[in-house]
């Protein structure tokens, strides 16, 4: 009766395809969205007017463009950055300004974000509208005037980290 029961079993579970070598293959298929890199355009070039080469002064463009500090020269307002930001419209963004300087380190810079009515630095949660642009302002500090007299320097970078969250 045993020997019956195993050829049973054993009969059956060939029958049912549960053998060793049998095997099963299917496709899936995985969901995702797809977004638009982002890209920043500088529309209009920030131009901070005539700075006087005093070591320590300061020159700051704020908003419309305004100037103050011991560093301006000269009367005349300076021009705020246009930086146009496109990707997908309707994220969130992260923004972030980054010091910069001059070639050699003549003249420091720290940038401004302006859009909010203060001076940021950096904004979190920012929503991306369809046409999305930034005002920059910011602050020169003359590190060594006479080195920027003697390297005519003519501009300091900084840098604009934008993305999403």
């Amino acid at each position: 009766m045993t020997k019956t029961f195993f050829k049973t079993a054993a009969t059956s579970l060939l029958l049912s395809g549960m053998a060793v070598g049998m095997a099963q293959a299917d496709t899936f298929n995985a969901a995702l969205s797809m977004v638009e890199p982002i890209s920043l355009t500088e529309t209009t070039q920030m131009n901070l007017g005539t700075i006087l080469a005093n070591d320590t002064d300061t020159c700051t463009v704020a908003a419309a463009g305004a100037r103050s500090g011991t560093g301006c020269f000269g009367s005349g307002a300076g021009t705020l950055a246009a930086i146009d930001v496109s990707g997908t419209s309707g994220l969130q963004v992260d923004i972030a300004l980054t010091d910069g300087a001059s070639a050699a380190s003549e003249l420091t810079f720290a940038p401004s974000i302006l859009d909010n009515g203060t001076g940021a630095t950096t904004l979190t949660g920012v929503t991306l509208q369809a046409s999305h642009s930034l005002s920059l302002g910011g602050t020169v500090t003359v590190a060594n005037g006479a080195l920027a007299l003697t390297n005519t320097v003519t501009s300091v970078d900084y840098q604009i980290d934008v993305t999403y969250q």
